[in-house]
């Protein structure tokens, strides 16, 4: 497994700042949330092309992930063919910067759409992007947050997808507070995986507060076990929300602790 420094992390770091520190730390990759502390947008990644080429396209620590704030679940059928509009640029421009995978969300359900049909828009989107992905050589991962914060929920939006260029993006924390366990999870979105987050969480009553790996209760070294026996090579994102919780310890403490408790379980079920 490769892992990845998520710029959601780090809202105080430039891109150069995210590229030394990553290279510094061991990280194999990146996700980029942010640019400069701001969440990307099709204009600010154009805008910044010259600069992610020149960081990240070095073998030694590319661009993973452009984790888009797309949403698919909507019932405004105008807003339906912009969000694909818009999801067509972000393949074409994954594609044009080498990126191998997008992020989207199913997001939450809107008034007017009951559960079945807000699965059903999210599938139909997909279905439509999909030849597009593949000409392009580009994943749409579909993660697990929001409405669709469930692997069975995921699960039976790309039933009816069956292209594989498009796929699940796990997050094991969303899975979790959905009461799944990792090996449900995974069962459930089965070969379908493109990307993975991991995080961990203390649980205090009905809620999971977010804090460093391997202080927390979430089951990650069953996770990271479960995938290393699927054959799973590829990479998880080391996601950490300090733009949305600045309460929580600086990227400076976290990305170099988080690298080195993930080193040390794959060494433990290395053996």
């Amino acid at each position: 497994m490769k892992f990845t420094l998520n710029t959601l992390g780090a809202p105080g770091w430039t891109l150069e700042d995210v590229a030394r520190n990553a290279r510094t730390y061991g990280y194999a990759g990146v996700d980029v949330r942010l640019i400069d502390g701001d969440v990307i947008s099709l204009e600010s990644v154009r805008a910044n092309r010259d600069r992610l080429r020149a960081l990240f396209q070095d073998a030694d620590l590319p661009i993973a992930v452009l984790a888009t704030s797309v949403k698919l679940a909507t019932a405004d059928p105008e807003v339906r063919r912009k969000t694909a509009e818009e999801m067509s640029e972000w393949v074409d421009l994954a594609a044009e910067l080498g990126v191998p995978v997008i992020r989207v969300f199913g997001g939450m359900r809107p008034e007017g759409l009951d559960t079945d049909a807000a699965i059903q828009v999210v599938a139909e989107a997909l279905a439509g992007i999909a030849p597009r992905a593949e000409q392009a050589g580009v994943a749409v991962g579909l993660e697990t947050h929001d409405d669709f914060s469930s692997a069975a929920t995921i699960a039976r939006a790309l039933a009816d997808v069956p292209s594989r260029a498009v796929g699940a993006v796990w997050d094991m924390y969303h899975t979790a507070r959905m009461g799944e366990t990792p090996a449900e999870a995974l069962s459930l979105v089965g070969d379908r995986l493109v990307n993975v987050h991991l995080k961990d969480a203390r649980r205090n009553g009905d809620t999971l507060e977010l804090c460093l790996l391997g202080e927390g209760d979430l089951p990650v070294k069953d996770a990271l076990r479960l995938l290393k026996d699927r054959g799973y090579d590829d990479f998880v994102s080391v996601e950490w929300e300090k733009k949305w919780h600045p309460e929580l310890p600086e990227p400076e403490v976290a990305f170099p602790h988080h690298i080195t408790v993930l080193r040390s379980y794959l060494n433990t079920l290395g053996k």
